[in-house]
């Protein structure tokens, strides 16, 4: 008995190894490039043309250059491109080593064929001329796809892009795999087959650095697409569809073996419609809402109103009709006067009063079509926000947390903090923690904003300048009559566009001990100093180098730039968000116009500041 069950064993030992080696039998897989040009159907319509114009009698020379000279820019050379395929192995010493497949000219058409026993990543690189940096995307072979890429000869200002066709699969681990598809002649003519697909996710490594992962992307092919990539865990991420002239986005939770198809979401596109089969994190946090009819029927009316607002019928308004309702607006908008108790010595700094700013748009001005936009959003947080403070799976609520169910500060600092009892505190501290920490600055910052008002004192800081150097606000002010701290950032076109008026103000009255102190809230020193160059800056320059939440952007109420305060020798605030204009006038009636301000170029009204 004891032997025919060995024999039993052994038979089954075999057969398993058999089955084992059978898994590991070589997998086909081939690679094919090719080359699609934009340029070539613009010379066939330049050519058109021409031809058109030279056979009318009544064409121009200079008609048929102006046709010519429409070509926006040079095709791509292919005449010394190299492509390679590559892949990394780790040899028997331990060390990573490149193995190259392939490598030779392209001249805009690739074919490959070859096995393999396992699934590997490798690195397709075309490097069009010595000069020029490789073009390189990254895909897996020994999937069961065939491999598809194109160069993709865009039309300037569109950089040139190698991308895949079709299916993008980067999965060597089939138990993690997720996979994305769309069948996207559900949009018609929207989407064709010039688009690209992009999935991307912003995440955070245990160390709480901040990575972007990238999947794709890939080139729309007979109106489908196909996208597999590996997860360990839930992830957020964002899908986008786009092309020249639409584009389409929505948001998808990554998990492994999850497979979400994307589709329409009533009868627009600009936020796409994804369906699942799995039971999963997005389908409990994306697919509900968007599967739910009165989402749908909100989404069909706002985007129904858009069309309306961008395609208006024929006005039958009067002219005395119009301009009672312009009247009417300007009625509406007027804002009080709110008074406040003048700091100690600044009681003639406009006498402790402001008059706060009166937001370009409010609710009951604005277009219909962005009101029913905000019913629907209101569907959709209503489902999350149902998770957030309903679900026993504290995955699902942090998943819907960072989709931004709350547009209100203290309902969302209570979410976060009720959340952060639920993890261990590692988890807290990289995942949860900067989440409270910008929403108490973003309070603080608009309750900043709201006290430091004219006639109330500016908050001391001392910053370093670009040479290294410690300079105090209060020595700066000390030394002179009136300062203009200025915040800005490189990057912040409003803030440029000012520096030329703001550079003929200090010229104009620096005699009168009138200074700048400009604040950078840029995230780099290197672009701080590169935007005092460029703008060739010439009064003091400091930079506190910690973006939108740095400390001293948060004491002086920072949520847009330019934001400028105008304050005397004792600390007292005067002006408050003073753009160029205002200012002139301020310095004119403070010290009597100057002689390079007698005939000022046309002004042009201020344009509101960036946002942070």
């Amino acid at each position: 008995m004891k032997t025919a069950l060995k024999a039993v064993g052994l038979l089954c030992i075999v057969t398993l190894f058999v089955a084992c080696e059978q898994n590991k039998a070589p997998t086909p897989y081939k690679i094919t490039g090719d080359f699609i040009s934009m340029h070539s159907e613009v010379s066939e319509e330049v050519a058109e043309v021409e031809a058109t114009v030279t056979d009318e009698a009544e064409s121009t020379e200079s008609e048929v250059n102006a046709t010519v000279e429409e070509e926006p820019d040079l095709p791509v050379d292919l005449s010394n491109a190299t492509l390679t395929i590559s892949y990394e192995t780790t040899n028997s010493e331990g060390k990573v080593e490149s193995v190259t497949l392939i490598e030779e000219s392209f001249t805009g058409s690739f074919e490959f064929e070859s096995e393999t026993v396992e699934a590997r990543e490798v690195t397709i690189s075309l490097q069009l001329s010595e000069d020029a940096d490789p073009m390189e995307l990254n895909t897996v072979i020994g999937t069961g796809h065939d491999i598809h890429f194109t160069l993709f000869d865009h039309l300037s200002p569109r950089n040139d892009q190698l991308i895949l066709v079709g299916t993008a699969s980067q999965v060597v681990n089939p138990e993690s795999k997720f996979t994305i598809s769309g069948d996207l002649s559900v949009f018609g003519d929207e989407f064709a087959d010039d688009s690209t697909v992009y999935l991307t996710a912003s995440t955070i490594d245990e160390n709480g650095e901040s990575q972007t992962l990238r999947w794709g992307p890939v080139l729309v092919q007979d109106d489908s697409f196909l996208i597999e990539g590996e997860v360990t865990e839930p992830i957020l991420a964002s899908l986008s569809i786009g092309n020249s002239n639409s584009s389409g986005q929505t948001y998808v939770i990554l998990e492994p073996l999850a497979e979400i198809s994307v589709t329409k979401l009533g009868n627009q596109t600009t936020e796409l419609g994804t369906t699942t089969s799995s039971e999963g994190y997005h389908a409990q946090l994306v697919a509900s809402w968007q599967n739910d009819e009165e989402y749908i029927k909100r989404v069909n009316s706002w985007t129904t109103a858009l069309e309306l607002y961008r395609n208006p019928p024929e006005s039958e308004e009067t002219e005395d009709e119009a301009t009672n309702v312009e009247e009417n607006t300007e009625e509406e908008s007027t804002e009080s006067v709110a008074s406040v108790e003048p700091a100690e010595g600044c009681e003639d700094a406009e006498v402790g009063k402001y008059v706060e700013p009166v937001p370009p748009v409010n609710e009951s001005n604005y277009p219909e079509w962005y009101n029913l936009r905000m019913q629907a959003l209101e569907v959709r947080n209503a489902t999350l926000q149902a998770v957030v403070e309903g679900s026993n799976d504290r995955i699902a609520q942090h998943l819907a947390m960072k989709m931004a169910p709350y547009s209100d500060n203290a309902d969302e600092l209570a979410a976060w903090k009720t959340l952060s009892e639920k993890f261990d505190a590692k988890f807290v501290d990289i995942h949860i923690t900067p989440n409270i920490e910008r929403i108490e600055k973003r309070v603080m910052l608009a309750a900043s904003d709201a006290a430091l008002v004219p006639g109330q004192k500016a908050p001391e800081f001392t910053l370093l300048n670009l040479e290294g150097e410690e300079v105090s606000l209060y020595n700066v002010l000390g030394d002179n009559d009136m300062v203009l701290i200025d915040f800005w950032a490189s990057w912040c076109g409003p803030c440029v566009d000012d520096f030329p008026h703001l550079k003929k103000l200090y010229a104009a009255f620096a005699d009168e001990n009138f200074e700048i102190v400009g604040v950078s809230i840029d995230d780099d020193h290197e672009d701080w100093a590169g935007g005092v160059e460029d703008n060739t800056l010439p009064w003091i320059q400091l930079g506190e180098l910690e973006g939108w939440f740095g400390h001293i952007g948060v004491q002086y109420g920072v949520g847009w730039i330019p934001k400028g305060y105008l304050v005397d020798s004792r600390g007292c605030i005067y002006e408050k968000d003073i753009r160029p204009a205002a200012l002139q006038e301020f310095l004119v009636d403070r010290y009597g116009m100057h002689d390079s301000l007698v005939e000022p170029d046309s002004e042009t009204e201020d344009e509101q500041g960036v946002s942070g």
